[in-house]
């Protein structure tokens, strides 16, 4: 899986994005970093099966890359194994951390093995092929490939097979991470006839996995990239059954990898460099939510400016009733000199609206409402006036009389 990560780090510096690849034991650790926050892992290369609940969780599928078989070889002569026979044996099977041990773990429970009653190697593969050599091992596991250096020296020791899985089938529909595979007559090896007869396999799921929180464009890139590294025929898959995204066990698929199966990348990856469409896609998620609150307060804007021009206008009104009230209020022979002044302040302050279209009849209309009280304010200061011109003259009239 090193290896292959550093495959998968290539084709994303291709496009900026730098990746500082960890080596570990196996699939079991890289769960176990991957859920946890503190590690600060991003991306990860899990096993079927390996992933507890817990940390299934907190984690998602990109996309499932191909299968792994788990190989059993030893020399048992009829070519065929269950694990229940293995029990009281020495069987090597993985090093803790690995994918291969986490796997076999609840298989070898539901045969019955344990500890107490066979002896469980927990080893690297390297290890495990010097036991079977040596005879230290009576069976031993491999997750490999056609191509493991591993495999190619297991079956170079004598009398060392690959055995068969009878209840390959069972196994399948016992777990859900288990899948059967069937491995052909001279697969492995034409010319040696490897393996000697068509075998009944059982093997998991490699695929690759991210945090929930990590950044669409990534998972987007792994996406491609396992279209490009696993679209081919490989020795227990067929051109084109991989990449998929198909529940595999507890961890959930990814959602962002689905809807980019699904849709293919956007308008702005299609035709721009990637950074470049990162920055354009940001600006517009973050555009949208402004957008969602500017176009109601734009579409009531004029509402609101004009609500606020006729202020002035309100008001205005709101002090001509005030001019009336203490017009009516007064002693008809009082003076309203007052009155006029304030309506001088009402007319001034009401000038400062601006004349739009919209608001002339308004202001038209006030400043006709305005003249009716400014007459209805003179008409009392003429009266005001005329009578008090009157008893000056009956006083005068009154003092000649006098005189």
């Amino acid at each position: 899986l090193h290896s292959l990560g550093m495959q998968y780090a290539e084709r994303l510096s291709e496009q900026g994005i730098d990746v500082d690849v960890r080596a570990t034991r196996g699939a079991a650790d890289n769960a176990a970093l991957l859920a946890d926050r503190s590690a600060r892992v991003d991306v990860a290369f899990l096993v079927a099966g390996v992933a507890s609940p817990q940390q299934a969780a907190g984690i998602a599928n990109a996309s499932n890359l191909f299968h792994v078989p788990l190989l059993c070889l030893g020399r048992e002569p009829s070519g065929e194994v269950t694990l229940a026979g293995l029990k009281g044996k020495r069987i090597a099977v993985g090093a803790p951390g690995s994918g291969l041990n986490a796997v076999l773990q609840p298989l070898l429970a539901a045969n019955g093995l344990t500890p107490a009653n066979t002896t469980m190697l927990e080893v690297t593969p390297e290890a495990s092929v010097l036991a079977l050599a040596s005879g230290g091992a009576d069976a031993i596991f491999l997750a490999e490939g056609a191509g493991s250096p591993e495999l190619a020296r297991a079956l170079d020791i004598p009398g060392a097979r690959i055995l068969d899985f009878p209840r390959a089938e069972a196994y399948e529909r016992r777990f859900q991470h288990i899948v059967r595979l069937r491995l052909p007559r001279g697969t492995l090896d034409l010319a040696r006839g490897i393996p000697d007869r068509e075998l009944a396999l059982i093997g998991t799921t490699v695929m690759i996995a991210t945090r929930e929180d990590t950044h669409p464009t990534v998972v987007d890139l792994l996406v491609d990239s396992a279209r490009q590294l696993h679209s081919g025929q490989g020795l227990f898959e067929k051109r084109g059954e991989f990449p998929n995204l198909h529940d595999v066990d507890d961890v959930p698929l990814s959602a962002q990898a689905l809807q980019y199966a699904r849709e293919g990348p956007s308008l702005l990856r299609r035709y721009l460099p990637l950074w470049v469409a990162d920055a354009l896609h940001r600006a517009i998620v973050l555009a949208v939510p402004l957008l969602a609150v500017m176009i109601p307060v734009v579409r009531y804007l004029p509402a609101i400016l004009d609500l606020a021009g006729r202020r002035r206008l309100f008001l205005g009104y709101a002090r001509l009733r005030r001019v009336e009230r203490a017009l009516r209020a007064r002693d008809p022979e009082s003076s309203a000199d007052d009155l006029l002044q304030e309506l001088d302040r009402i007319e001034e302050s009401v000038t400062g609206v601006k004349e739009s279209v919209t608001k002339a009849g308004e202001l038209y209309t006030f400043r006709v409402h305005a003249r009716v009280v400014r007459d209805a304010v003179s008409a009392r200061g003429k009266a005001s006036q005329a009578a008090h011109e009157g008893r000056a003259a009956s006083g005068l009239a009154r003092a000649r009389e006098a005189s």
